[in-house]
């Protein structure tokens, strides 16, 4: 997914957010979703629509988020509470309820006026402030293959999964196969 992608994907996230069909699990799919388009190898292309100073503020975002899954997934619980303190300070996140003129009321966790990175850091500390405080932070993850820098979250009902992706874990299958030096024998 490219950034371009990925931020036009979020925008539509966001919008079934912010209208109440809130689940922190969509903003951890979301946040998920820029970290792999932001700090991987597979980085994309930068959306018209922002800035560049709005592309930097994101890219620093996608790696304070890095760190939170990494930290997770390492066992860390306190160095990703820190940077998620940090992200709640610095967005100043607090819930709220706003309405879009004569629309609906619904939560954010931003004011009105914030500009999109704030309400992405807002909401993406909020979310994972709540996984942290629960037991879905074993959800989020970082990809077992070699040579694969991808995060996820897990949602599979046994928590088990180890890949970002059936192509990483299909990959790692087919060397350990390879190393086994099993041959199929066609009669």
């Amino acid at each position: 997914m490219s950034f371009a992608s990925l931020v036009r994907y979020s925008e539509a996230v966001t919008l079934a957010l912010d209208t109440g069909n809130s689940h922190h699990a969509l903003r951890l799919e979301t946040a998920v979703a820029l970290v792999n388009a932001v700090t991987g190898e597979n980085c994309g292309g930068v959306p018209e629509h922002l800035t560049e100073a709005e592309v930097g503020r994101l890219a620093g975002l996608a790696v304070d988020l890095r760190a939170v899954i990494e930290a997770i997934a390492g066992g860390d619980h306190d160095a990703a509470a820190g940077v998620v303190n940090r992200l709640l300070v610095e967005s100043e996140a607090r819930p709220r309820l706003l309405r879009d003129g004569a629309g609906p009321w619904h939560l954010a966790f931003h004011d009105a006026e914030a500009d999109v990175v704030r309400r992405w850091t807002a909401g993406f500390a909020v979310a994972f402030a709540a996984v942290l405080g629960d037991d879905s932070a074993q959800r989020l993850g970082c990809c077992a293959a070699p040579r694969c820098d991808r995060v996820f979250v897990d949602g599979s009902q046994g928590r088990t999964k180890r890949f970002c992706g059936v192509a990483c874990q299909n990959r790692v299958k087919a060397a350990a196969y390879r190393r086994r030096g099993k041959v199929v024998e066609v009669s």
